[in-house]
């Protein structure tokens, strides 16, 4: 079966599913299996596939980037979490091991 350039974007192709939006959180992979490339046969095909793949990859970079930027922030969160439970436990701990 030839693959044209037109199923590219055709629901059996590619399940219906509609490029990945931008923006943080998507969590999806691309819809453009590995079975799809190897049916392709014209190199316009694997050229619009390659374009499109490139295409989610940025994104998927942006997406990356964002996440790196709040890395620090959320670290000092998380430190400052673990440092507030540890503080609100240690009296508890306190009373327990000087019972025993």
């Amino acid at each position: 079966m030839r693959t044209k350039m037109a199923d590219l974007d055709s629901p059996p192709k590619l399940s219906g599913v509609q490029p990945p939006s931008e923006g943080v959180g998507g969590g999806r992979c691309s819809e453009i299996s590995a079975e799809l490339i190897r049916s392709l046969t014209e190199l316009q095909e694997l050229e619009a596939v390659y374009e499109r793949l490139c295409g989610e990859e940025k994104v998927v970079e942006r997406e990356l980037d964002a996440l790196l930027e709040q890395q620090n922030s959320i670290e000092s969160k998380m430190v400052t979490l673990h440092r507030m439970g540890t503080a609100s436990i240690r009296p508890f701990r306190e009373l327990m091991t000087s019972w025993t």
